[in-house]
């Protein structure tokens, strides 16, 4: 079969363009490998390393705790009386002396009559008898007018006068302390928590002394009390800083300081108390809540060396860190201690002042060339 002559020149041109495309491949494709050979070597991986020093890194211990008021108190009756009147009642905001109860008791009432006209009694008779004493010393100064046995007479009785003006004030004032207690008072600025009694009842000895009148709380400074075991002692330190949580607030931190240390520790527990003071400004948190406590402590082993955990690998044979000699990696076999904040607590041929690799592998051998970086741990 013939091919004809238009057809076999359209694929004669046809085979010389596809040549053309593959010489021209092949030359670009030689003349990029030459590039990259004449291009520059990318720098040397750089590891990142730390240089080891003795430390006690921190961390917290977390321990529950009870938030107290600062202040509290059962208001009692200090007199047999009855309830007259309640000023105030439960989540009432009260101030340092309001008046917040009122108790009636006739019996003392007609005391401190009785006891107030006793001292207008003593005052006049100490006034009559002191005005004789002032007369008789004036007539004794003429010559055998008064007898020194009348003059001390009558001395004698204006001092007993005055003393007796002396015990009828003191009744008096004892009395009247005794009506002032029909007004119970607030004790603090706080607020009342409880009430549990009302007007009419009778309070007292005899009555239902047992149960408070009223039930007050100091609200803007609160007490978080918490049990510190025996073996984090050492890290306490008054004013110390501590962060907590209550369940209430569950995204929100509180801080408040270390104000007050038992310093005695109970041996059922092993644990010394502990009181942190918060300004509870807004009585934002309720006495009786409870609080998680973060309380900031040392790791044991003071001097210890403790190395990022990254930089610790172990393996079927052994445990080893990657110090860096001379710019060559050394394999170090170490025993792991505590983990704290991130980092591991190693025991072995390790030293303050050597440097290690912050992440060590198991890819490095012994006396491999490395190019570091020493940065912080």
């Amino acid at each position: 079969m013939q091919i004809p002559p238009l057809f076999q020149s359209y694929l004669i041109g046809l085979l010389v363009s596809v040549t053309g495309l593959m010489v021209s491949s092949c030359g670009g494709s030689s003349v990029d490998n030459n590039r990259m050979a004449e291009a520059p070597l990318d720098e040397e991986i750089r590891y990142e390393a730390v240089r080891l020093t003795a430390s006690r890194p921190t961390r917290e211990l977390n321990l529950p705790g009870e938030l107290e008021s600062y202040y509290e108190t059962d208001l009692y009756p200090r007199v047999s009386s009855y309830v007259k009147a309640l000023h105030a009642d439960i989540g009432d905001r009260v101030s340092q002396g309001q008046v917040l109860a009122e108790l009636e008791a006739p019996e003392l009432t007609a005391n401190l009559t009785e006891a107030f006209s006793k001292v207008k009694a003593a005052e006049a008779v100490y006034g009559a008898s002191k005005g004789t004493y002032q007369r008789v010393l004036r007539t004794s100064k003429t010559l055998g007018a008064i007898s020194p046995v009348d003059l001390d007479a009558a001395r004698t009785r204006a001092i007993s006068d005055s003393l007796a003006v002396v015990a009828a004030n003191a009744h008096y004032s004892s009395v009247q302390q005794l009506v002032s207690y029909l007004k119970i008072t607030a004790p603090f600025t706080g607020v009342i928590t409880d009430r549990r009694l009302s007007p009419g009842a009778f309070v007292g000895p005899g009555g239902q002394n047992g149960v408070p009148i009223l039930k007050i709380k100091q609200l803007d400074r609160l007490r978080l009390r918490i049990a510190v075991p025996e073996a984090y002692l050492g890290d306490i330190r008054r004013g110390n800083p501590v962060r907590f949580t209550v369940r209430s607030f569950p995204n929100q931190t509180f801080t408040g300081r270390i104000s007050r240390v038992a310093n005695s520790v109970r041996p059922e527990t092993r644990s010394e108390l502990v009181e942190i003071d918060f300004q509870n400004k807004g009585g934002k948190l309720k006495p009786g809540m409870f609080a998680s406590a973060r309380l900031p402590v040392s790791a044991s082993g003071e001097g210890s060396l403790y190395v990022p955990k990254s930089a610790v690998v172990s393996t079927m044979d052994r445990t080893f860190v990657i110090k860096v000699v001379n710019g060559k990696a050394v394999r170090t076999t170490v025993q792991k201690g505590d983990d704290a904040a991130g980092q591991t607590q190693v025991f072995g041929e390790v030293k303050p002042g050597e440097i290690i690799l912050k992440t060590a592998s198991e890819e490095l051998t012994d006396g491999t060339s490395v190019n570091i970086q020493v940065v912080n741990g």
